[in-house]
């Protein structure tokens, strides 16, 4: 079995896949804890699990979480001795992409790059709905065109209420009607519809200008909330940046 960890602004993902997903867990980003608390967190899942961890055949780790990046390698080079993939520009050359700004662009979207190229083997538009709202598209060879980015939905939600004093926290479900009738309501209408909107348009317009023989996948935690109300969306893949980890540890360990 494999373990992929993605260590993203909000949560750090951990993934096990032996052919298939076997766990997928998130825990709370926490740029202050030290290596040892994470140690006991992921041991105490895999213990919980019943893995042990000699069986874990190889680990890859991407992160946009600079304070913590070295904190996780630690705590995965001392997890066994198997081979560790750090998700970075020092292997780029090694994948089966292009990525043109590589000092610029997230590992996470590179993961997603690589996972929507193997599994999807053409034009691609990715819509990740993380803490950031970003759009990645590629073309059919595996060269990254471009990337947009917007807040994310929680983000934008967070940005509301903290700035407003008497505006309470809401969870980001919609509500029974398209106008809010308070103001949990009109919140959840407010940046949800809008979102809608705003991914609708950014596929149209990425579509317009690169040709419209592009399909869209979705992935990212909240994609199940809005995904099934956009109507642009060709695939939807939670796990699809742990799925570009797995695949550039196999690329990078086979050669």
């Amino acid at each position: 079995m494999k373990l992929l960890v993605d260590i993203g602004n909000s949560n750090i993902v951990f993934g096990i896949f032996e052919n298939k997903w076997k766990y997928v867990w998130r825990i709370k980003t926490q740029k202050d804890k030290p290596a040892l608390y994470y140690s006991l967190k992921l041991n105490e899942l895999l213990w919980e699990a019943g893995i042990d961890v000699k069986d874990i055949e190889f680990k890859v780790l991407s992160s946009v979480v600079p304070k913590l990046k070295d904190i996780i390698v630690e705590v995965l080079e001392k997890l066994n001795d198997k081979p560790l993939v750090i998700l970075d520009r020092n292997i780029y050359d090694k994948l089966d992409i292009e990525v043109k700004n590589p000092l610029e662009m997230g590992t996470d979207l590179v993961a997603n790059a690589i996972a929507a190229h193997k599994l999807y083997n053409g034009n691609v538009i990715i819509v990740d709905f993380g803490t950031a709202l970003t759009f990645t598209a590629m073309d059919e060879s595996g060269n990254i065109l471009g990337v947009n980015i917007a807040p994310g939905l929680q983000t934008a939600v967070n940005a509301l209420i903290g700035n407003t004093a008497q505006l309470p926290k809401v969870k980001l479900e919609f509500p029974p009607h398209p106008i809010g009738s308070n103001t949990v309501e009109a919140i959840q209408n407010g940046v949800l519809i809008g979102y809608i909107g705003l991914v609708k348009y950014m596929i149209k317009a990425i579509k317009t200008y690169l040709g419209h023989d592009y399909k869209t996948v979705v992935t990212g935690g909240l994609s199940s909330v809005i995904a099934p109300n956009i109507g642009e969306i060709d695939f939807v893949e939670p796990n699809l940046t742990l799925y570009g980890l797995l695949f550039a540890g196999e690329l990078v360990l086979i050669q």
